[in-house]
């Protein structure tokens, strides 16, 4: 009967339900618990084992280089909106198709907490995507070159419900990754958020996007539209924590 049972449970693909069907039952016996009563905590675990497969899928899909989350910001080394940030915690703004823009100098949090809101919405089962933008570039030129532009941006750029572009202004892009730029971004234009990274003012873009300010217009135009903007101003985390650390000399 028991061979039965767990091949009945991977006919149904109830693995769950395989794992837990004879410890919850040891413990029903225990505890004089009736057939009902085992059947919700048998059928109750399987929901659980799904949604946590569920979300461990979505997070793997999303690449996050690493894992981080909002309780393990300083907020009190930066002037960063707490607040603001608190609220977009809610992911409202993924379900209104908006994006967010963190600005600030290199070593701030901007690519943390990009990845923490992005984290935030893999645990909700939300589809998430990170990348930085040189990497990208990258990839669709490559995706170019093979001819599966289109298939890739369908499935890289337009998929994801959030799309995370990090380190936006570390590398100028030339002509061709530019309209690449463009592209992406009018893709998800009112269809899907992205959350952008940059260590540039938007005055300081143009030169980023192959000095075509026609081009750079229409990009922030629709970047912008729609937006949450973050200034984060401070120190750099990174480097603080080396001064901590004592491997290089604190400030005199």
């Amino acid at each position: 009967m028991i061979n039965d049972i767990q091949q009945s449970c991977e006919d149904l693909k109830l693995y769950g339900v395989l794992r837990s069907y004879q410890s919850i039952a040891d413990e029903c016996g225990k505890l004089n618990a009736g057939y009902s009563e085992y059947l919700e905590q048998v059928l109750k675990y399987e929901l659980q084992q799904r949604e946590l497969r569920a979300r461990e899928t979505v997070l793997k899909m999303a690449g996050f280089p690493v894992v981080k989350t909002l309780e393990g910001f300083d907020f009190s080394s930066s002037n960063i909106n707490q607040l603001q940030v608190q609220e977009l915690a809610s992911l409202g703004f993924i379900a209104n198709k908006e994006n967010v823009i963190f600005v600030g100098s290199p070593g701030t949090g901007k690519t943390h907490l990009a990845i923490s809101l992005g984290y935030l919405a893999t645990q909700k089962r939300v589809k998430a995507r990170f990348i930085t933008v040189a990497d990208l570039m990258l990839q669709l030129e490559v995706a170019k070159s093979q001819n599966r532009l289109n298939t890739f941006i369908s499935k890289t750029v337009a998929h994801p419900s959030v799309l995370i572009l990090d380190e936006f202004g570390y590398v100028k892009l030339n002509e061709e990754q530019a309209n690449f730029m463009f592209l992406l971004v009018n893709k998800r234009y009112e269809t899907g958020s992205i959350i952008i990274t940059s260590n540039l003012t938007f005055s300081q873009w143009q030169g980023v996007l192959n000095n075509d300010e026609a081009l750079t217009a229409a990009i922030m135009d629709r970047l912008i539209h729609h937006s949450h903007i973050i200034n984060i101003n401070g120190e750099s985390h990174r480097l603080k924590q080396k001064m901590k650390a004592g491997i290089i000399p604190a400030k005199m």
